[in-house]
């Protein structure tokens, strides 16, 4: 059985799906519609998903202190489902300090192959936890922001709340 509920940032202006299984949270979901979040967590899992926001109220309140500059660090279960390369580099991911960032290449090299940064970024991509696994501190080998999930904007928001929290 999956838990999931639906929350708010106001910093973001958005909101956000999040679930659980008794492994921890398992699926994070950038956007705000429930019939796709259901079928994506569907994909990734495959279980009967029921609303209910009461079992996640330990998990949300740690995203919205995040997103407050009041948490730097999460302290909750997470569940990962993947190839041996994906989770190598959601390790890896999870293991980048805040504020820190990292280049596509360094996060492969972290991850044990430092030739597979294309696997590296598309790991970032389909991240099932992002937030939590902090995939908005991975940055182009340039410099320049590179691509999110929740959008451009978001990411640089999130970079932002950890340069000034840091």
């Amino acid at each position: 059985m999956i838990f999931y509920s639906k929350f708010y940032i106001p910093r973001l202006k958005r909101s956000f799906f999040i679930a659980k299984n008794e492994n921890g949270v398992c699926y994070i979901d950038l956007g705000d519609n429930e019939k796709r979040f259901l079928k994506k967590l569907d994909e990734y899992i495959g279980d009967e998903a029921v609303n209910k926001t009461a079992e996640l109220g330990y998990e949300i309140a740690q995203i919205k202190d995040y997103f407050a500059g009041k948490r730097r660090n999460f302290d909750m279960k997470i569940y990962l489902k993947g190839s041996s390369y994906r989770l190598a580099v959601w390790q890896a991911l999870a293991q980048t300090g805040y504020c820190e960032t990292v280049s596509y290449s360094e996060l492969a090299k972290r991850a044990g192959n430092k030739n597979a940064f294309r696997a590296a970024a598309t790991s970032c991509a389909v991240n099932p936890v992002p937030i939590i696994i902090p995939c908005h501190r991975v940055i182009a080998k340039d410099g320049s922001i590179g691509g999110f999930g929740g959008g451009i904007e978001m990411k640089k928001i999130m970079l932002q709340i950890e340069r000034e929290n840091a």
